[in-house]
């Protein structure tokens, strides 16, 4: 026996064919009103992803700067650079608790100070600028220049040579390094000029050469004093006569041996003899003497030409 046929009539026909019609009318629209939220949604994810991601940095106190993490880690950055210790997780633990010590006899010795350095705080523009010397102490420029100068003092001390033969050999040692010196003076003292002046004065420069070529390197974090210090002129470069002074004084182991950065003094070439002579075998703090003083530096190479017979 045959299946019974399914019989339509014309109004249910009219009614399948309505419901198809308005299937087709509303589908594009349900499927538009659907992209447009999907799509809403995720713009409205990605900008506030992306105003999490550019969010300007936040101003930083001069203390939470010295405390920061990323100090520590350039001050062991630059350390490395010179090759003295093959452990980078050690150094960085030494850095660390020097600049530990720094921050702690700052408090107990200048609470003055302390607490201004708490209350003083850098843009991110004023935070590059007072770290641009200090960021140049592994520059392969700088560190060229640091060998040089430790292997033209050395040299002299053991030669028993006095401060005239030691300008001499830094001279002859720096002078095709010249053209590097003026462009590393110009990046770390943008708009200090151009100009190199030397006063020499011969009573600096008699009497033999004084170098204790058998200190330790790094003895009592010295090299990380000597970077706390790089920063602390570039501070008060940046934040003028608000920085307080007396950290930077209280750091100036190696005597009255720097001038003040991006200048010249009558008395630069005897400054920076006075401070390499200190600063050997230490390269750290030899980088430090001449980051300070490398106009004179400088000056003294151009000097050396001027009056070299051609």
């Amino acid at each position: 026996m045959a299946p019974p046929m399914d019989v339509m009539t014309s109004s249910d026909e009219e009614s399948q064919e309505w419901k198809t019609t308005q299937s087709r009318r509303l589908s594009p629209a349900v499927l538009l009103a659907g992209a447009a939220g999907v799509a809403a949604a995720v713009l409205l994810a990605c900008h506030a992803s992306g105003s999490m991601s550019k969010a300007p940095p936040q101003p930083l106190s001069v203390r939470a700067l010295l405390e920061s993490d990323e100090l520590a880690g350039d001050m062991t950055r630059n350390i490395m650079a010179f090759g003295g210790d093959a452990d980078q997780e050690h150094v960085h633990q030494r850095v660390v608790a020097g600049l530990g010590e720094i921050r702690d006899a700052i408090q107990e010795q200048q609470p003055e100070a302390h607490n201004k350095m708490g209350l003083l705080t850098l843009s991110p523009t004023q935070k590059e600028a007072a770290m641009r010397v200090l960021n140049k102490y592994s520059d392969s420029r700088m560190l060229g220049l640091t060998q040089k100068v430790v292997a033209a003092v050395r040299e002299t001390a053991e030669e028993k040579g006095d401060q005239t033969v030691l300008a001499r050999k830094l001279s002859e040692r720096l002078t095709p390094s010249l053209s590097d010196m003026r462009q590393l003076h110009k990046e770390m003292f943008p708009g200090a000029g151009d100009e190199f002046k030397l006063d020499l004065d011969s009573k600096h420069w008699n009497g033999e050469l004084k170098v204790d070529l058998g200190r330790r390197l790094s003895a009592y974090n010295g090299d990380v004093r000597s970077q706390a210090r790089t920063l602390f002129q570039g501070l008060e470069r940046e934040l003028g006569d608000e920085m307080p002074k007396a950290p930077g004084r209280m750091l100036l182991d190696l005597g009255s041996s720097s001038s003040t950065p991006g200048t010249s003094s009558s008395s630069g070439d005897a400054s920076f003899m006075d401070c390499v002579m200190k600063a050997v075998p230490d390269p750290t703090k030899v980088c430090s003497c001449i980051a300070s003083n490398m106009s004179e530096v400088v000056s003294m190479v151009m000097g050396f030409m001027k009056g070299k017979p051609s």
